[in-house]
């Protein structure tokens, strides 16, 4: 009965979409979502930065075996292990060299690939940035001090750009994923993003509880936008997508189709799996590129390791999922076990994006990892 309930929920979203106010769409976000928005392009340069191919062929595919989700399951190969999981890209790189890169269901390496919630710490670096370049005095300034629209009330004015970064803004925020009302649903499928961030209740205070939110994530990216006087899009194609090399351009995907229209900052970049790589590649260098510094290398400790205080969560820091302090690896993760996992002792990353799969684990995922990365001390 529970199965046939959650069916029937899925399909009521799906086939009710004109109940949900100010949406075109609705329903869960797939692959393919993002051909129902404007978007705004981000160029690349004419100079690309290759990751190098294996010198000899590791056949990683066949000798890496993998636990299965069962708990009596047999070992499978990795890729078979791709096969069951509807992946749709999987990238093992390791010292810039690609050991392994599948692509299946249709996908290759030139799809654009869109991220949920694996965009975010682009965010994040991008506040780094700003603040590195002095369009925002520190971390600790209230946002207020960049929106105008929260001067005046007592409870916005006491939060801090690092309560945005770090989730425990208290902004009220709810994230039911069969919910048409919900206002995860809602600033995915809405198409008027600026007037949601100014409707924003509150909660609780700031600094009292750890409550992962888009809308925090969205306003960081308003505030970028009004120190910086264009679109994020813009800042991120100057200040990342160009300086790293991309492979080919990105496409994020806007509210509206009018000139004012908002990227939809908390998630819905597309791009290539092998570009977004050299995102993990940055921080795998302590945010330098080919000599460059391009982020500070305190933001990347920073967003990599714990802080606890103000009710904080142990294992997520501006954005950045936090592995155990063994292997001293973090990560950006997103809807339907998207990954940018990362590895810098042995400077691995792990690149997997699939569709549509609400069944994983995050827990079983980082697992897998870890157990890729054993097998791969063998190779």
């Amino acid at each position: 009965m529970k199965i046939l309930l959650k069916y029937l929920t899925i399909l009521l979203i799906f086939n009710c979409c004109n109940t949900i106010e100010n949406t075109r769409y609705g329903g869960l976000p797939t692959q393919r979502s993002y051909k129902h928005f404007t978007n705004r392009k981000i160029d690349n340069q004419s100079s690309v930065f290759n990751f190098k191919d294996a010198e000899k062929d590791y056949n990683l595919g066949g000798s890496i075996v993998l636990t299965n989700k069962a708990l009596n399951a047999t070992n499978v190969t990795l890729d078979s292990f791709v096969n069951l999981h509807k992946t749709i890209a999987f990238l093992i790189i390791r010292n810039d060299t690609i050991l392994y890169e599948k692509y299946i269901r249709n996908y290759t390496d030139t799809s654009l690939i869109s991220s949920f919630s694996l965009v975010k710490p682009m965010i994040s670096t991008l506040i780094g940035i700003a603040i590195a370049e002095g369009k925002i005095d520190n971390i600790n300034s209230p946002i207020s001090n960049y929106l105008d629209e929260y001067k005046g009330n007592a409870g916005f004015e006491e939060i801090t750009i690092k309560n945005l970064l770090q989730h425990n803004s208290g902004i009220q925020f709810t994230d039911e994923k069969f919910s048409l009302t919900s206002d995860n649903v809602q600033f995915y499928w809405g198409n008027n993003l600026r007037e949601k961030l100014s409707k924003l209740t509150l909660e609780t205070a700031p600094n009292k509880k750890f409550h992962y939110s888009s809308a925090n994530t969205q306003l960081l990216a308003l505030i970028i936008e009004r120190v910086t006087n264009e679109p994020i899009s813009k800042y991120l194609e100057t200040k990342i997508w160009k300086p790293l090399g991309m492979e080919a351009p990105a496409y994020w995907s806007l509210d509206n189709d009018n000139e004012n229209g908002m990227e939809k900052s908390f998630c819905c970049l597309q791009a290539r799996a092998i570009d977004y790589a050299k995102f993990g590649r940055l921080y795998l260098n302590e945010g330098k590129w080919e000599g460059e510094k391009i982020i500070s290398r305190d933001l990347v400790s920073q967003s990599t390791h714990s802080d606890p205080e103000n009710n904080n969560r142990l294992n997520y820091n501006y954005n950045w999922g936090i592995g155990p302090l063994k292997y001293g690896s973090f990560y950006a993760v997103g809807l339907y076990g998207q990954y940018l996992y990362l590895f810098p002792k042995k400077n691995i990353q792990i690149v997997r994006f699939g569709d549509a799969e609400l069944s994983y684990n995050p827990s079983y995922w980082l697992d897998i990892f870890i157990q890729i990365i054993d097998q791969l001390d063998k190779s």
